[in-house]
């Protein structure tokens, strides 16, 4: 037996008022207990019970002792009942990140539902750009993130999802919306852009040079959200990602350009690190995000 039995061996003692209530509980013989309480005391060079006919008394070296075991035996199996929950997916510490926009539009609606079905699972977001976001899952910061693609070799991409970016602009512009215009003619409009270190505006800026042009936004942001308020109030075109948009589409407060050149899709991803070490939870949160974007 170790000091750690000892200790238990004397916790269970006291609680069952003899040694052989102890050994019982504990699945051990009666000499057995009786030797760790033995070995006990002698570690600590003090006399912890004494003998009576019916059981053990606690010296005042004993209820000392046992009111500082009580309180460790009490914190250790609360560190099992937490593991056990951990494995059991019923608690645990999430740790993701993703853009305000794909958090919003992609993440948001199964975090609702994940939230619900555990919520003894703590979960902390990260938000903030693509590149901030996959540099913070490179340094270990964060367990899995959504981004768009393609990211490096350092990363592990889960699964992969499509996303359709279009040009859109608000009612003032809806006579442009008549017929197919060109990539050409369109950068003659005011624009309202993405900041330059965001890959919507890379993705943009490449596709201008596909066919030789360039443009300089009137309006430069740095949030998706504010960019459609912007659009909506007629100060200018935008490309963005269709999903952000279709209850504006839907509704008229923004209106679709039809491109004569074709737009290419591009992907997002639910990205981690190859072969990290994921907790039960955040493996079972990884298994059941990749699973349900899937579904979208």
């Amino acid at each position: 037996m170790s000091s750690m039995d000892f200790y238990k061996v004397f916790y269970y003692t006291v609680k069952a008022g003899s040694i052989t209530g102890a050994a019982q509980q504990l699945f051990i013989t009666q000499p057995s207990a009786s030797y760790a309480i033995k070995q006990l005391e002698e570690q600590l060079g003090v006399r912890l019970l004494l003998r009576k006919a019916k059981g053990v008394e606690m010296t005042e070296e004993g209820s000392t002792l046992f009111h500082y075991v009580e309180q460790a035996y009490g914190l250790l199996l609360a560190g099992e009942r937490k593991i056990s929950e951990m494995k059991t997916f019923m608690a645990g510490t999430i740790r993701l990140g993703a853009s305000d926009s794909l958090c919003k539009y992609f993440l948001f609606p199964f975090l609702d539902k994940f939230h619900k079905a555990h919520p003894s699972v703590r979960i902390c977001l990260s938000h903030g750009k693509t590149e901030h976001i996959l540099q913070r899952l490179r340094d270990g910061e964060i367990d899995c993130g959504i981004a768009h693609l393609p990211v490096d070799e350092r990363l592990h991409v889960q699964m992969t999802r499509p996303v359709q970016d279009c040009f859109v602009a608000g009612p003032e512009y809806a006579h442009l919306a008549g017929a197919p215009i060109t990539l050409q003619e369109l950068v003659r409009q005011p624009f309202v852009m993405l900041s330059a270190q965001s890959r919507s505006r890379a993705f943009f800026h490449a596709l201008l040079q596909t066919y030789g042009l360039d443009i300089v936004p009137d309006i430069e942001l740095g949030s998706v959200d504010l960019l459609i308020d912007f659009v909506r109030k007629g100060m200018g075109i935008s490309l963005i990602t269709r999903e952000f948009v279709l209850e504006d589409l839907a509704a008229g407060t923004l209106v679709e350009l039809d491109i004569v050149e074709p737009i290419p899709a591009r992907s997002i991803g639910v990205v981690t690190i190859p072969n990290g070490d994921l907790s039960q939870a955040a493996a079972f949160f990884v298994k059941e995000l990749v699973a349900d974007m899937e579904l979208l």
